[in-house]
């Protein structure tokens, strides 16, 4: 296909996550870890954060390439103890370890009614809620938490010693789309970074400038750093986190991990981060049709309260996101010029096939 500069071009999921996959087989990973990383990188796509989707594959490879990623990391459960297990991610991508870490949860909470495994030695993993929806097809409820870089202050400082620490939840309901919320304790430093690329601005309390002050400039706060929100209480939340993902899981604390690729390098060095993997075994506490029967009434209520002024729709956490998933899965995903641009870029270093000559239209 061939999409100009100034434009953008409506692509299938399936061969985008081809392009993608070839990216990586060629610089080792294995075909089937390949299509794994993929499909979590697409999906972000097809949901609308393009923050976390194939944008960044170039930087994965490049990672990979010039050796500071395992292309072929030995995960495995490190320890174990009736509903908990730590795993080992061997310094390989998160996309892998988060997806095993997520599987494993899900066998102890059938066995356990609730699984709860922590990750060590992994990088970043992308999206939070493809971890904690990975649970619904169990019947359960999933969770899935992650730290990363330091690029957020902690709450009275200036200097970035925290990440965003972003947290997913995924509930079944008994009709309608699932309840998925997955959030970060600050704004997102890849929005930040597209509004710099689009001549755009950010909100006022989203990120401080080099100079320590609130800014609505993405260039300023990319040399800057994230604020959490709600002041010292997203400040607060993110402490829990680092404590559980760095300290629990055996991992390195944002301020220990490298800060390179947040400061605009164009490859991702080794982080040896740690992850949370949860799953409820709902059976365990009740009639799993009950439950679901509850979310779909409290889904119904909010939707049904009385909307604010301008306010067309209430929409449940997710619920965009699903509905954008089912229309791009139908009418093709709209992927940048420049994002094409990207991936031929990396293809050409690693020697795999370019996004442009396998992607298709709808």
């Amino acid at each position: 296909m061939t999409i100009t500069e100034s434009s953008a071009s409506l692509v299938t999921a399936e061969s985008l996550e081809r392009a993608v996959a070839q990216l990586f087989e060629a610089v080792g990973v294995a075909p089937s870890s390949s299509a794994q990383i993929a499909e979590v990188l697409v999906s972000s796509d097809l949901r609308g954060v393009e923050s976390h989707g194939v944008q960044f594959a170039p930087r994965y490879v490049r990672g990979i390439q010039r050796g500071h990623l395992n292309a072929a990391p030995k995960i495995a459960i490190a320890r174990a103890k009736g509903a908990t297990a730590v795993v080992d991610a061997d310094n390989g991508l998160g996309f892998l370890s988060a997806r095993f870490g997520m599987d494993h949860a899900v066998e102890l909470a059938h066995t356990h009614g609730i699984g709860y495994v922590v990750v060590r030695n992994s990088n970043h993993f992308g999206p939070a809620a493809f971890y904690a929806m990975q649970a619904l097809s169990s019947g359960m409820v999933g969770h899935a938490t992650t730290d990363g870089p330091p690029h957020t202050v902690v709450w009275g400082s200036r200097k970035p010693v925290l990440s965003n620490d972003p947290v997913a939840w995924a509930f079944p309901t008994a009709d309608g789309d699932p309840i998925v919320i997955d959030t970060a304790f600050t704004g997102v430093k890849e929005k930040i970074r597209l509004a710099a690329q689009r001549g755009g601005s950010i909100p006022g309390d989203w990120a401080v400038g080099p100079d320590g002050h609130p800014t609505t400039d993405p260039h300023a706060a990319l040399e800057g750093a994230l604020l959490p929100i709600g002041q010292h209480k997203g400040s607060a939340l993110i402490v829990a986190n680092e404590l559980l993902c760095g300290a629990l899981a055996g991992a390195r604390f944002s301020f220990e991990v490298s800060p390179a690729l947040v400061q605009g390098a164009d490859h991702h060095d080794s982080w040896r981060c740690g992850h949370v993997l949860a799953a409820i075994d709902i059976a365990a506490f009740l009639d799993p049709g009950e439950f679901t029967r509850r979310a779909s009434s409290l889904a119904t209520a909010l939707r049904s309260a009385p909307k604010a002024e301008g306010v067309d729709r209430i929409y449940m956490p997710g619920e965009p996101e699903a509905e954008l998933t089912r229309q791009r899965l139908k009418e093709g995903i709209p992927l940048a010029a420049t994002t094409v641009a990207a991936l031929d870029a990396v293809a050409g270093e690693v020697g795999a096939p370019t996004a442009s000559s396998t992607l298709q239209q709808p």
